[in-house]
Parts: C-alpha cells; structure tokens; sequence
C-alpha cells in the first residue's frame, strides 16, 4: 500500500486493536500498521508487546526487524544500529530455518553498510531468492550479484525466469537487457551489471514513472 493510504488506516487499526492489549497476533498486526505509516518506534513498541508475550511470534520479529533497519540508516553509530537490526531476523531464522527474510537482510547489512560482501552473505542473497522464487526483485538482484562476480551463465539462469514473465512487466525487460548483454559477456570476467542498467534504462525506468522498474541493489 501506499503512504496515504497506511495514514488513513493507521487510526481504525489503533482502535481495533486497542481492547486486545495481550493477544500477540494483533499486535504484531498492529506494528505491521505502524510500520506502513513510517512510524518505526511505535512498531518496534507494538512488536516488543507482542513478543514479550510470545517470544515466537513471526510477524512482530519481521516487523521490528523491518523498523530497526529502516532507522539503523540515519543512526551516529551505524555498525551498532544495524547489529541491533539482525537481531530479530536472527531470531527468526532460528524458529524457522528456511525463512528468506533472514538471510536477506544478512546481506542487505553488509551492503548498506558498503562492506564487502563475505562469501556468506552471497550465498545468502542466492538461497533466498531459491526459497521464494516467486520474488522477481530477489532473484534479479541476486542475478546482478553473480553478473558482477563474472558468474555470467549463473546469471543468465537466475535471469531467465524473470525475463520471461508473461505478464511482461518492466523487470521482465530490464532482464530481457541483462541477459541479451550477457550471452557474449567471457564466463569467469566480472560484468558491470549496474553500470549496463543505467546506461541502458529507459526514461520512464530513471524518473520513477514506470512502477515495475527494478532498484538495483534494493531488495
């Protein structure tokens, strides 16, 4: 959903939850709500309601985890934020092993923090996009990961299902680009896949007015 219209729900999701103070479904519910209006330290307050009362709560782990890590950007000490951000995703992934969001956001903080990615945390962002492969935007960021890595027939297989989605979207054509450049990109030769996509990109994929344009480096 969009921001206006988190806005106008936040209120009636306040009121339905308000006489369910101990039911931690509803308040993970809740910080989700919170979490969609920009509010990040009311939906980490909700989440901690909800897991102080179940410590397994699915939904109020990824929500804080979603709300620390939007915060952790404009934090001083930004190591110590984004270490606060893993947490409950490490919690997460250890109530349920094969859980994506984990191993993503292991990744995205190394990268939004601009260290160099580990081995790890590659291999990360590929066992994710394996484990919800309906996620177009995941496995074509994982695409331009082993691209830059020089893994170019790698590349072209994670691209292809992308790339020929039949509903034809914009990703769908930005790989379709991806994966034409790679057929004669040398195997083992790291390919400039970000710096193709922006020389490449359409104007309405650089003004934002194509709204399935992909964000490389975003997940």
């Amino acid at each position: 959903m969009n921001d206006e219209t988190a806005q106008e729900l936040l209120p009636e999701a306040r009121r339905i939850a308000a006489p369910f103070p101990d039911d931690a479904d509803v308040l993970a519910a809740l910080a989700e709500a919170e979490y969609d209006a920009g509010n990040d330290s009311e939906a980490i307050a909700a989440a901690d309601r909800a897991l102080a009362i179940d410590p397994a709560t699915k939904h109020a782990l990824v929500q804080k985890g979603y709300a620390l890590f939007r915060k952790a950007v404009d934090e001083s000490d930004r190591t110590a934020a984004y270490e606060a951000a893993m947490k409950p995703f490490l919690a997460l992934n250890k109530l349920e092993t094969d859980h994506p969001l984990p191993l993503i956001y292991f990744h995205r903080s190394l990268a939004e923090q601009g260290i160099p990615l580990t081995e790890s945390a590659r291999h990360a962002l590929e066992r994710a996009a394996e484990l919800a492969p309906f996620d177009q935007s995941l496995k074509f960021n994982a695409a331009l990961m082993q691209a830059e890595e020089g893994k170019v027939q790698i590349a072209r297989q994670t691209l292809a299902p992308v790339a020929f989605d039949p509903h034809g979207s914009s990703l769908a054509r930005q790989a379709g680009r991806l994966m034409a450049a790679l057929e004669d990109a040398p195997e083992g030769t790291p390919f400039d896949a970000y710096g193709f996509l922006a020389r490449t990109a359409t104007v309405e994929e650089l003004t934002g007015e194509d709204p399935g344009a992909a964000v490389p480096g975003e997940i």
